[in-house]
């Protein structure tokens, strides 16, 4: 059977979606089934005894009882220099990517019987040219060839908005995670359908369309000249607005939005429409083989690094006092010390006099004498 896979790669749990060919044209997107309650799996692998890596759910289950074999987050260290360590052995963090998404491809090709179409897989909004070129290569190397990789948020607009509508300019997503609300403005650019433009992050959930429309007005654009506003994530009760100025879509899974437009877009990839994509000055439809691919770009280069030293305190001694500037403490040692030398010039005088002379015996006079005068 015909289809396209989409993958949403989130910092804590990974959505997937397929699109199944229906004569001419595609059914609507559909979640894939990735864990054992909940479609959606966890964003983890881990390294079990026999040298091989489990995935989702059944990865962060072996992780409870095995922390330091589980892996997280590698899919946001993409293009990082360090390599992930777990007993000793080095995982480069696209490689960990590539393996997750092997066993969910593994997983789709075991239900439609075959391999899909095309794959498109989400990533971060900050990626540049660099990061994307190292997980493309690293995919081709598994043998993912048709493959597009599109930041999360404009996956999210091809859930409800795949292709701007005539006159459409702009339009907006609401991601809502545990760190607050990632906010996004994206523009209309021809046949390469929606960018990115600005963004905001950590958006309080009760101002994130306040924050969007400030993005909006920042680049000349007004409330109403939205083509519309995606709310995806974890999407709170309560959080849509009563009567927004411009349309707002928010599906019946919040969570599964972002891999259900992946799976839209790559419906449209395989029939080689215009769909959102990387910038095109690097973006290929089908890639080459591995050893005809260019070589890598310069790494980004990372911001300074300043390191301050640290001082030891110095031990007290009345310089030191004086050099901080504490007359006070100072007059108070100098005082102690000046009562010091007193108390021991005083203490030694009196240890150097003598007792006081007694009177020298006198022999001028005697009781016995008559006359009661003595003589010298």
């Amino acid at each position: 059977m015909s289809y396209v896979l989409g993958i949403d790669v989130a910092q804590g749990r990974t959505h997937a979606a397929t699109c199944r060919r229906l004569g001419p044209g595609w059914e609507d997107p559909e979640p894939l089934w990735l864990g054992e309650r909940s479609p959606a799996a966890a964003s983890a692998l881990f390294l079990d005894d026999e040298g091989y890596l489990l995935t989702g759910d059944a990865a962060a289950q072996a992780g409870a009882r095995v922390p330091s074999r589980l892996l997280t987050g590698f899919h946001r260290r993409i293009g990082d220099d360090v390599p992930m360590l777990v007993e000793g052995e080095a995982f480069p963090p696209e490689v960990l990517t590539t393996v997750l998404v092997e066993g969910i491809a593994e997983h789709a090709a075991n239900l439609f019987g075959g391999d899909p179409r095309h794959l498109v897989l989400t990533h971060p909004g900050d990626w540049g040219a660099y990061r994307r070129d190292v997980l493309r290569r690293a995919l081709a190397n598994a043998g993912f060839t048709a493959v597009t990789l599109v930041p999360g948020s404009i996956a999210a607009l091809g859930a409800h908005l795949p292709v701007p509508g005539p006159g459409a300019t702009a339009a907006g997503v609401c991601e809502f995670g545990a760190d607050g609300v990632h906010v996004t403005l994206a523009t209309a650019t021809g046949a390469s359908g929606w960018q990115p433009a600005t963004s905001a992050e950590g958006v309080a959930p009760a101002a994130a369309l306040g924050t969007l429309f400030a993005l909006a007005g920042a680049a000349s654009t007004s409330p109403k000249g939205l083509a519309g506003v995606v709310f995806c994530g974890d999407v709170p009760p309560h959080a849509l607005p009563a009567r927004p100025p411009c349309p707002v879509f928010a599906g019946p899974v919040p969570p599964a939005t972002t891999a259900l437009g992946a799976a839209a877009l790559a419906a449209l990839r395989a029939d080689h429409r215009a769909t959102p994509m990387e910038p095109p000055a690097i973006e290929t439809t089908l890639l080459p083989r591995v050893d005809t691919l260019g070589e890598l770009g310069e790494r980004p280069p990372r911001p300074p690094v300043e390191i301050t030293p640290f001082e030891l305190p110095e031990r007290p001694n009345p310089l030191n006092l004086f050099r901080r500037r504490r007359p006070l403490a100072a007059a108070i040692l100098v005082l102690a010390a000046a009562i010091s030398a007193v108390a021991i010039t005083v203490t030694a005088r009196e240890a150097t006099a003598g007792p006081a002379p007694s009177p020298a015996p006198s022999h001028c006079a005697h009781s016995g004498s008559p006359t009661g005068e003595g003589h010298c």
